[in-house]
């Protein structure tokens, strides 16, 4: 599939940190401590040295309504002398803004004589986003209606649009290659490989249990594209997943300054969301989730979900081939086997479940397999022989 890049890169950093989030108040009630860290990381003095630059991708609108938005709350904008009303997303949109200001404040004064910056468009992957960028934070806004997101979870291949109808996605693999496209136009040309680590909700049930469909499918989709970026570079990037709502039920483990900061980026989204007269949900919902950021760490080389199907083994050999990729209605496995050679052949979705599984001995050289009842999105194939796996390969299935 052709990916449509309209977005540069600046290059004064030496380190990326990537969120994926699904909702505007996401990152500062589960992951707030350490997207504020990684904020106030920068050096001002030395950015090429000590640079981080930090990356939120907003995934939906964060709507409540399916079509119109605007009944959700009675939101007024404080900065027009006008009485038209004024969506909730927007308004969420406005706060997620002021956390990043706050956790942006360390790093030097905006001063007067500055102009505040504004919104931008950009077109990645062929679709019309929102851009956001103050000092060493990047705000990526895709606006995807909410109430239609979610159907993506029983169906990768509908469609759906922006809550502002500026685009529409075909299907999930459209959003995962847009998330992809993303990742590419933020890396900046002298970043290290190892310098990258992405972040997003973990979509393991048994860790993160009982979360929304819209975090699960964002989440998938951020591991699912920093998968395909780790397989490109041959690279294993880092990758941190964060327990969402099911941190409630968890013990306390932030320090006190840590609690602090999270606390404040929260609080100040709750102040945008008064300011637009809209109800902020302080008091016992968010505060359910103060002091605890639970999180494990893996690699882009490894399954997000339980069944770690990437093994270190080389993903290309010389036993066996397969294409093409994207496929539509077959995929070939051709072997350089004997046709009498016992074979295992497994196709997994990135979830970890099993969609396909041949044993016996190998029928001829060229094994087709039909793809045309797969959903369109991104699959691993593990071809092993005698127990030992000979070839491990990402492809993509597109309808």
């Amino acid at each position: 599939m052709l990916l449509t890049l309209n977005v540069r890169a600046q290059k004064a950093y030496n380190e990326l940190t990537v969120y994926v989030v699904a909702h505007q108040d996401d990152w500062q009630l589960f992951m707030g401590a350490n997207v504020y860290k990684d904020i106030v990381s920068f050096d001002e003095i030395s950015p090429n040295v000590n640079g981080k630059k930090v990356v939120i991708i907003y995934t939906t609108a964060g709507n409540l309504h399916d079509t119109d938005d605007t009944k959700s709350c009675n939101c007024r904008d404080p900065y027009e002398n006008n009485s038209k009303p004024f969506p909730y997303w927007k308004v969420r949109e406005a706060g997620a803004k002021r956390s990043v200001h706050l956790a942006a404040s360390r790093i030097g004064g905006w001063g007067p004589g500055i102009p505040y910056p504004q919104n931008k468009t950009v077109v990645i992957n062929g679709h019309r986003i929102t851009k956001y960028e103050y000092k060493n934070t990047v705000s990526y806004f895709l606006r995807i209606n909410t109430a239609r997101f979610g159907a993506w979870y029983s169906d990768p291949r509908a469609a759906t649009s922006t809550v502002d109808t500026s685009s529409t996605y075909a299907d999930y693999s459209d959003f995962v290659n847009t998330i992809y496209s993303i990742y590419k136009a933020e890396i900046d040309s002298n970043l290290k490989s190892h310098k990258i680590t992405f972040n997003c909700q973990d979509i393991d049930e048994t860790i993160n249990p009982n979360d929304h469909h819209d975090h699960y499918i964002s989440g998938r989709a951020a591991s699912e594209a920093a998968m395909l970026l780790g397989k490109e570079t041959d690279t294993c990037y880092r990758q941190t997943l964060f327990v969402d709502y099911h941190s409630q039920n968890l013990p306390p483990n932030l320090s006190t300054p840590d609690v602090q900061n999270e606390a404040a980026v929260t609080a100040v989204y709750c102040l945008a969301l008064l300011d637009y007269n809209a109800w902020p949900e302080w008091g016992s919902l968010y505060q359910e989730w103060t002091g605890r950021n639970y999180s494990r760490t893996i690699t882009t080389c490894e399954s997000p979900a339980k069944t770690n199907i990437l093994a270190q083994d080389s993903l290309d050999t010389l036993n066996t081939r397969v294409y093409p990729s994207p496929a539509d209605k077959q995929l070939t496995v051709r072997f350089n086997l004997p046709v009498i050679t016992p074979v295992d052949i497994a196709i997994y979705d990135v979830s970890g479940a099993t969609v396909f599984h041949f044993k016996g001995l190998l029928p001829e050289t060229n094994f087709l397999i039909n793809t045309t009842l797969y959903p369109s999105g991104y699959y691993i194939i593990v071809v092993s022989n005698g127990g030992k796996p000979i070839n491990k390969t990402i492809f993509d299935v597109v309808h």
